[in-house]
């Protein structure tokens, strides 16, 4: 047990010192291998050949819009109290299904009366010859007095002008209104659903006859949208409406540091939910438009076009310098991952597979989306 002490036990602390020397120089000296394995996780790399070339091919395409869509209850047609008076009388509430003709409110409106004359009695009428100490007495002119009559009321009643359902009634007993006041909506009871258009999206718009499907997460397939149409916004009623822009705060990507410009809608594309869809406002869902179909046509893949619209740019490889050179091309149809080239380009000619200047294969589809 001696030996054990004396020999065995200072061995085994001078391996353990020995072992935490050896980790603390390589911590020390060699800090670049431990730091190496670990990787920023919120930014990941990856390295691609940022010249990478694909050749120019025809392929059948497929072009559709994707938007994000809301349903909301369609506009109702104002009630206007057509005079002006008393409420006296509501007969219906909030929520009411009404039909043309169907009672809404009572307004009483004071009738003006004619003043009621009381002739004047006979002693206050009458005259003397004189008084007791022989004078004259005054002569006491007749009158007339007016008496206030029972006031009286003239009675109209406000009826719906067509078949809805009564929405933000604000009409209450014996409130006064005017003629004009809005003193209900009568709601059609419809809805439709509607989605934001980007100026580009609104231009691959023009020109077509539209056919749109929406897919709501309450029903298990997509429905037909009725009667779609594409409505622009009043510019006149966005400058009313602006907010005041001081103090705002501004928006800055964290990874560029870069002023993030909000992006502006002024035209909307809405069709009405077919009647018996079960819909409620606020659902949210997409709306898909049918842009056309091309087969047979000059296809790139989208990483490798420059532009929204249909005058684009694709990068060739210069054989002389190697450096990428523009080469303006008219753009069709976008298909999933693929773009038409009508004019620019010939079946089989080389471009990059990448835009020039991304930082990965996937950051050249940053703000892109297939339309």
């Amino acid at each position: 047990m001696a030996a054990l002490r004396r020999y065995v036990f200072p061995l085994f602390w001078m391996l353990i010192l020995g072992i935490i020397a050896v980790s603390l120089a390589r911590l020390a000296f060699f800090p670049g291998e431990s730091s190496a394995a670990e990787e920023d996780p919120i930014s990941p790399s990856a390295d691609f050949d940022q010249y990478a070339t694909v050749t120019a091919s025809r392929e059948d395409i497929s072009s559709e819009l994707v938007l994000p869509a809301t349903v909301a209850p369609d506009e109702g047609t104002p009630l206007k109290a057509t005079a002006a008076g008393e409420i006296n009388k509501v007969w219906v509430k909030d929520g009411d299904e009404v039909q043309e003709g169907t009672k809404i409110l009572q307004v009483r409106v004071p009738v003006e009366a004619d003043p009621v004359e009381i002739a004047a009695t006979e002693d206050a009428a009458a005259t003397t010859d004189g008084t007791e100490d022989g004078t004259e007495a005054e002569a006491v002119t007749p009158f007339t007095a007016a008496t206030s009559a029972p006031q009286e009321y003239r009675y109209l009643t406000l009826v719906a002008d067509g078949r809805g359902i009564v929405r933000d009634l604000t009409a209450v007993d014996w409130e006064t209104v005017s003629v004009g006041d809005t003193v209900a909506t009568l709601s059609p009871g419809t809805y439709s659903i509607t989605a934001d258009l980007t100026p580009e999206q609104q231009l691959s718009l023009l020109d077509v006859d539209i056919e749109a499907t929406a897919t709501l997460p309450s029903l298990t397939d997509p429905i037909p949208c009725s009667r779609p149409a594409v409505t622009e916004d009043d510019p006149s009623a966005d400058d009313e409406q602006a907010p005041s822009n001081e103090g705002a705060s501004i928006e800055v990507n964290p990874m560029t540091g870069e002023e993030i410009t909000p992006e502006t809608t002024s035209a909307q594309l809405s069709c009405a939910v077919p009647d018996g869809t079960r819909v409620v406002s606020g659902l949210t869902g997409e709306v898909s438009v049918a842009l056309g179909t091309a087969e047979g046509v000059l296809t790139v893949p989208t990483t490798a076009v420059e532009g929204e619209g249909e005058a684009g740019t694709v990068y060739t490889l210069d054989e002389a310098t190697g450096e990428p050179t523009p080469l303006e091309v008219e753009l069709g149809l976008r298909g999933d991952g693929v773009v038409e080239v009508r004019k620019g380009l010939e079946e089989g000619q080389e471009v990059l597979q990448y835009v020039p200047g991304v930082d990965s294969a996937e950051s050249g589809m940053d703000g892109m989306e297939v339309w």
